[in-house]
């Protein structure tokens, strides 16, 4: 199981948090624009991503050393 510093930290978690607050925000002010909850969900979706594909590199470049030393 992995510590709970590293649990709070990761992508999912951070995700349903900002989607909670993103509801919670609409249930109590409705009248907030669209808009900018779409911003909120577009970066967050972003970086969600970009943090994708440097786990990709890095399993990938880790793969290919471990091909190499074989």
């Amino acid at each position: 199981m992995r510590p709970l510093a590293e649990r709070l930290q990761s992508r999912k978690f951070i995700t349903a948090i900002v989607a909670a607050i993103i509801a919670g925000l609409q249930v109590f002010y409705p009248d907030l624009p669209s808009e900018a909850f779409w911003t909120i969900v577009g970066c967050l979706m972003g970086w969600v991503a970009i943090e994708g594909a440097i786990d990709a590199a890095s399993q990938l470049a880790k793969w290919i050393a471990e091909k190499r030393s074989a």
